[in-house]
Formats: structure tokens, sequence, C-alpha cells
């Protein structure tokens, strides 16, 4: 198996499913990867934040939030959203190129590589 880098990551990501969180009312989830920096939208601001090398060992915080506000439910469901991406320590690509992050050996959150 050939050795996961942080820029084995690079890209735009479509955010799937997240554990806990109901991503019903929203689409477009977004993640962009570029050589240890993770850029994201979450249902009403934007994120930054740094990791790597160490992708067995990562910490995604502190987030640098962007400013935004959304009517109570989505605010409530981005705060949920948050916290699992600020639990993740640990993110692999799968055998078919999805992207799991991990809570140790929790998945917590799943994305596919935008096309294009």
């Amino acid at each position: 198996m050939a050795s996961t880098t942080a820029e084995s990551f690079d890209g735009a990501w479509i955010v799937q499913k997240v554990q806990d969180v109901d991503l019903t009312n929203f689409e477009d989830l977004r993640f962009d990867f570029d050589g240890g920096t993770l850029y994201g939208s979450s249902p009403c601001r934007s994120f930054t934040t740094t990791f790597g090398p160490d992708l067995q060992n990562i910490m995604f915080s502190p987030l640098q939030i962007g400013g935004g506000l959304c009517g109570e439910t989505a605010m409530i469901a981005e705060r949920d959203f948050l916290q699992q991406v600020g639990l993740v320590n640990r993110m692999e690509l799968t055998g078919d190129g999805q992207l799991v992050m991990y809570n140790f050996e929790t998945p917590l959150l799943w994305a596919k590589r935008l096309a294009g």
C-alpha cells in the first residue's frame, strides 16, 4: 500500500455523512485540502485549520471560523458538525477513494472527492 501523505488529500471533497449530525437540510458541505491546510464550509460559516504531517495523530484545532449566522436549527447542526471535526485525530483514504475521518477507531465523517 502506498504511503498516504497530507498531499494525498489535496483537492475538493463533498461531505456525505457525519456521525450524529443530521445533514438532510444541507447540501454541498465541502472540504478543500491544500498541502496540510484544511479549508471547509459548514452550514453557516467557513473554517480553516492546519494539520499533519503525521496523519495518524492529527488535530484539527484550533479552527479559525469565519462570520455568518443562520437560523437556530442550522446553527445547532453546524455546532455539532464542527464539534465532530474537532474530534478527528486520524484520517484515511479507502480503497475506493473515499475519505474517512476518525476519532481513534470510531469513524466520524465520510467524504467523496469532487470530480473535476
